[in-house]
């Protein structure tokens, strides 16, 4: 059984929080090699930063599934568009 995007979204997330390589973190999450937003976990805080592309939108986040459900809903957009 394959993983829903969701799953898959928040295992990149969760894999940002496990890094213990530097304090910031930074995924970018594309659809058809697009790149529609990007996440910046930031160690010292314990925050997620999220930015989208198209309209420039960002928001500071402290919830992981809060992100996932951005990043999810950003991606969502851009495959139902067309």
């Amino acid at each position: 059984m394959n993983d829903s995007q969701l799953m898959i979204i928040l295992k990149r997330l969760i894999a940002m929080t496990n890094d213990y390589s530097s304090n910031r973190q930074k995924r970018t999450f594309e659809k058809f090699g697009i790149p529609l937003c990007d996440v910046t976990y930031i160690r010292a805080s314990d925050e997620f930063v999220f930015v989208k592309y198209r309209p420039y939108e960002r928001f500071r986040f402290d919830d992981i599934d809060l992100v996932a459900i951005e990043v999810f809903n950003c991606l969502y957009d851009l495959e139902n568009t067309f």
